[in-house]
């Protein structure tokens, strides 16, 4: 540690020792070191620092101004040290102190609060943040964030456990007044503007994906980066587009005038897996699994059912 920093534990216990009991020599003994240890580590100590940290010529020894900020700052260092020690000899250390999760807009709308009191129970302090999914990937192989909760399951990746949550298929996503044919992407794109999600997104590369796989290449007109404004444009008869359920959900289904219909070209479909670092949070990653199947299944599925039953039937809470 000393490296980076100029100290390291043990150099700011002796300068704490010191000044606390007022010499070096009580301080050595109470440490039970030499005394030329001490005094060296505290001139070792003030040329890191580049400024003086005692008073030389006070009996008791006194701090400067500058030796009271660093007292102060290793005194709460040496607290916390000690308290880190205390719970892993004592094994308390089930509760983690901060956690940090990312979550695919979708979910966060959809379970989101419930999810964060659930989260609450597990641990101190956290962290939530959403966004595109293939950028919580990278966070956490980084180590930026602890859990995420994604389309992407990293499967290339080693060292990882893997929670799976949701499955739900693509689903076909009209104005409400559209009474033509739905069997038909590309002569339904020819009367109405196919409005997509930017290929950023992991969900718009399984579209664009699906679509070549089927030889449809429609046309690049509308562009959008998020679920809100994506269905907007289709409740307002601009366009149709290619959705989940839960996005569907996300947005508001009481609210959104829309057509949903199967989608023609079968078999795309998105899971929703946590992925966490393998043995890092003993079994938080299974109890948030659990947390948030549960959520699903009483709020997602529950008003899924209300408004689609027969798309209800076809998600499933894994």
């Amino acid at each position: 540690m000393r490296g980076g920093f100029g100290f390291d534990l043990r150099s700011m216990e002796i300068f704490v020792e010191v000044l606390e009991r007022g010499s070096q020599t009580a301080a050595a003994q109470s440490l039970g070191v030499r005394q030329s240890t001490v005094s060296q580590s505290l001139a070792n100590l003030e040329e890191a620092m580049g400024t003086p940290l005692f008073k030389r010529h006070s009996r008791p020894l006194e701090a400067t101004s500058a030796g009271r900020f660093f007292y102060d700052r290793a005194r709460k260092m040496l607290d916390d040290a000690q308290a880190v020690r205390r719970e892993l000899q004592g094994r308390t250390y089930r509760q983690l102190h901060q956690v940090r999760l990312a979550l695919v807009d979708s979910l966060a709308t959809a379970v989101g609060a419930p999810l964060i009191e659930a989260i609450k129970r597990h641990t101190s302090g956290y962290t939530l943040t959403t966004g595109l999914s293939h950028l919580h990937g990278h966070a956490l192989l980084t180590r930026h964030v602890d859990i995420i909760i994604s389309d992407d399951r990293l499967e290339n990746y080693d060292g990882l456990e893997r929670h799976s949550l949701l499955q739900e298929p693509f689903v076909l996503v009209l104005p409400a007044h559209w009474s033509g044919p739905v069997d038909n992407l590309r002569w339904l794109s020819r009367r109405l503007d196919f409005a997509r999600y930017t290929p950023q997104s992991l969900i718009g590369q399984a579209i664009e994906r699906h679509l070549r796989l089927n030889q449809l290449e429609l046309p690049a007109r509308l562009h959008l980066d998020n679920t809100f404004a994506l269905l907007r444009m289709v409740d307002a008869g601009i366009g149709w587009t290619i959705s989940t359920p839960l996005c569907l959900y996300q947005a508001g289904l009481e609210r959104l005038s829309l057509r949903v219909a199967p989608l023609p070209t079968s078999g795309l479909e998105r899971e929703l897996t946590l992925v966490a670092r393998r043995d890092e949070l003993a079994d938080l990653p299974a109890q948030l699994a659990r947390d948030a199947r549960r959520l699903l299944e009483a709020r997602f599925r529950h008003e899924l059912a209300e408004h689609l039953p027969w798309l209800a039937e076809r998600v499933r809470v894994r």
